[in-house]
């Protein structure tokens, strides 16, 4: 496995110096875990470091919204404008997670080690990632009908993947989740769109036109 964004820069004596001083712990999760359950009291910064995972949310009436997704190096927790309690984080794959306290990376460290100052460098540039993923979210769910969130969905993906066909990560309930639509009104808007030659679809693969 190669190392995490996280330790860039960092050899592996200095990661084992460190997570022994942070008290950092790997767990593995099982697709269907809940890894993260968000109440008030929740001091965690956590690391996706193989897997894929989703913060999601239940409304009073059952409807789930997944409010983002998580690859591996994706950062999560503490450092991010907490979700209101409730809301979870649960693998959609397999996971292994690094987790330790926030406090262990705002805190300066009585040795003064280097290598903190660097893991402090290469979470910033993760949260800058991050930011900018997020960016993308409001740009595609700014768009006022389902054809357009769909459309600024399928674009950004592509330009993501750096090609016209590219695979969903999504199944397409999980899709209607993220885009904040109504499934049935989804399928039916993306069957318009196929018939119109906009895009033609096998599975999860979508080819732009």
């Amino acid at each position: 496995m190669k190392k995490p964004a996280i330790f860039y820069s960092i050899t592996q004596e200095e990661i084992d110096a460190m997570m022994h001083c942070f008290k950092a712990k790997r767990k593995k999760f099982t697709c269907g875990d809940t890894m993260v359950m968000y109440a008030s009291e929740f001091d965690q910064i956590g690391i996706l470091l193989y897997g894929e995972a989703e913060l999601v949310r239940y409304e009073e009436d059952g409807a789930r919204t997944i409010l983002e997704r998580y690859d591996p190096d994706h950062i999560f927790g503490k450092l991010n404008i907490m979700p209101e309690d409730g809301a979870s984080i649960v693998c959609s794959k397999d996971c292994e997670v690094i987790t330790f306290s926030y406090y262990h990376l705002i805190d300066r460290c009585p040795n003064v080690c280097p290598h903190h100052g660097t893991l402090v460098e290469n979470v910033l540039r993760m949260m800058i990632q991050r930011t900018q993923n997020l960016s993308s979210r409001i740009d595609i769910l700014s768009h006022r009908t389902l054809r357009g969130k769909l459309l600024a969905y399928f674009e950004t993906t592509a330009r993501a993947q750096n090609r016209k066909s590219f695979t969903l990560p999504f199944s397409i309930n999980d899709l209607a989740d993220f885009l904040c639509v109504n499934r049935s009104a989804m399928m039916r808007e993306m069957k318009k769109m196929k018939e119109e030659g906009i895009f033609s679809s096998k599975g999860r693969q979508i080819t732009l036109h």
